[in-house]
């Protein structure tokens, strides 16, 4: 396993642990909301944040660890030339959709994280919630930056599968 997988695993494993944060701001919200009668004017925002951004790069983690769904009904009962070509188109497929998603969040989260009013200050889109927190803004930069390192993964993946080095089954881990 190289550098950039291990490094995407760990990124992978420490976001999971948002989930944690988020049943514990759930927990407190309700108790300060009907034990208290105090609620919370944070905890929704800030678990939203946490979910996208644990999910976005969920998905990285599992394609880096090749974990991700699949169904390979046909292509397991495949010769091995097969399940390659498989597995390559799929990749292929996977590097155009992402491509795409990744270009357009780019442009999304630019509009959206890089804007300034007239005097210099920084104004994200806001929430537009009694916080007003830039977490749309944060949320589309995340969305990007996911698409593009899930991109890089299957990139890498493709590569590693033309040169020989990316086992078709994936519980074998060859790389």
């Amino acid at each position: 396993m190289r550098h950039i997988d291990r490094a995407l695993l760990w990124i992978g494993r420490g976001l999971s642990w948002g989930f944690l944060g988020i049943v514990a701001m759930m927990v407190y919200e309700v108790a300060a909301r009907y034990g208290f009668n105090a609620p919370t004017f944070w905890a929704h925002e800030i678990a939203g944040i946490l979910a996208a951004v644990a999910f976005v790069f969920g998905g990285v983690y599992c394609m880096v660890e090749r974990s991700h769904m699949r169904i390979g009904l046909l292509v397991d009962a495949a010769r091995p030339s097969w399940r390659r070509l498989a597995e390559a188109l799929s990749l292929l497929c996977g590097a155009v959709y992402l491509g795409g998603l990744a270009l357009a969040m780019w442009s999304i989260s630019q509009k959206s994280l890089f804007r300034f009013s007239t005097e210099g200050v920084w104004t994200p889109e806001r929430s537009g919630t009694s916080w007003n927190t830039p977490a749309p803004a944060i949320i589309k930069f995340a969305l990007f930056l996911g698409a593009a390192l899930f991109l890089a993964v299957i990139l890498l993946q493709l590569w590693r599968l033309l040169r020989g080095r990316l086992a078709l089954d994936p519980t074998d881990r060859k790389t």
